[in-house]
């Protein structure tokens, strides 16, 4: 005998099956390994647009290459030039190497790296690893893009990283992990000898720059030799990780035998960037200095100092020198060569 509640569920039941079973032969699509690059551009002007900001493109270059390797040695997954070392132009280029692996990142993983790029590119910004707050990078131009997971799609996230691409004073409306506690310690940077990224501009042989073992920086005369131009020690040190608002102070101590001539100083220069239509420019915002008042003669632990309130989330780069003027003979030691920063 034929059970009718069972003919009256079994049509139902193949109905299921067939559901279930196209819905398994529908997985879910895999992004393929290389797509048109373009299609980031887009976006990003896209993004550009919903800021209110009218930008021109058409100037940038981007392209895949098989690697990305650099006369040094190194390796890089993606770069982003400014100004091509060849060409001048601004330039994207990611690479194909399977060691970065690129061909199986996700598209929303994809689009976060190369808008980082980009941001070097157009926007003329450096690498900045600074952290909120919560442990989050502050910035999509964190320096390990490629192991941070930013965003997941349109979110809150999204926008504040994005927002924070074009206009870097965003980042104020997050609580800022500072890595220190200003009162307490108010170094920012001090020498330290064997310390990489310091340069010495010799002018042109007359004059000589030595790191001394105990931290201090030196400059000295060649003798025999008349110096035409100033000798000087900087670093430069990018996306400086300094409180919005803050006082800001290059300070060191002088100590020479004895400089005859015009004498030793220091300066401090700032940088912020300012978009255009067709890219950002880097401009200079500050120069202090105290080379129009150098010191001479019989040092000991000397004090020199510049500063600057109202320090702006916009800077890039904060560049300190330390100076021997032009015609001066003799050899000065800068100690404690460090800046300071103080909360108003």
């Amino acid at each position: 005998m034929k059970n009718p509640y069972f003919q009256r569920l079994f049509p139902v039941i193949i109905t299921l099956g067939f559901i279930s079973c196209n819905e398994q032969a529908e997985p879910v699509p895999t992004p393929p390994p290389y797509p048109d690059l373009s299609i980031f551009m887009d976006r990003f002007e896209a993004e550009a647009k919903a800021r209110g900001l009218e930008i021109d493109l058409s100037g940038v270059e981007f392209a895949y290459a098989d690697e990305i390797k650099f006369s040094n040695g190194t390796n890089s997954c993606g770069y982003g030039w400014s100004s091509h070392p060849e060409t001048g132009k601004r330039t994207i280029l990611i690479s194909k190497s399977p060691n970065c692996g690129w061909a199986t990142l996700s598209d929303v993983k994809r689009e976060q790296f190369f808008f980082h790029e980009i941001g070097h590119a157009f926007l003329n910004l450096e690498h900045d690893n600074s952290l909120l707050c919560d442990g989050k990078p502050t910035t999509l131009m964190n320096g390990n893009i490629l192991t941070l997971n930013f965003f997941d799609g349109p979110s809150e996230s999204k926008t504040y990283y994005v927002d924070e691409l074009f206009d870097r004073l965003v980042a104020n409306t997050k609580c800022i992990d500072f890595g220190q506690d200003w009162d307490i310690n108010p170094v920012f940077r001090r020498h330290k000898t064997g310390e990489e990224g310091w340069n010495f501009y010799n002018s042109k042989g007359t004059m000589t720059g030595t790191r001394l073992p105990d931290n201090d920086l030196a400059i000295s005369s060649v003798p025999g030799k008349t110096s035409t131009e100033t000798g000087y020690w900087f670093r430069q040190l990018n996306s400086p990780n300094i409180p919005q608002g803050a006082k800001v102070t290059l300070r060191t101590k002088v100590s020479s035998a004895g400089l005859n001539g015009p004498g030793a100083a220091i300066g401090l220069r700032v940088y912020d960037t300012q978009l255009e239509n067709t890219g950002a420019i880097t401009r200079e915002s500050l120069v202090l200095s105290t080379e129009a008042t150098p010191v001479n003669g019989v040092l000991n632990k000397k004090n020199l100092e510049v500063s600057f309130s109202n320090f702006s989330r916009k800077t890039i780069h904060l560049i300190p020198f330390a100076v021997m003027m032009p015609g001066t003979e003799g050899e000065a030691n800068f100690e404690d060569f460090e800046i300071i920063v103080e909360m108003p």
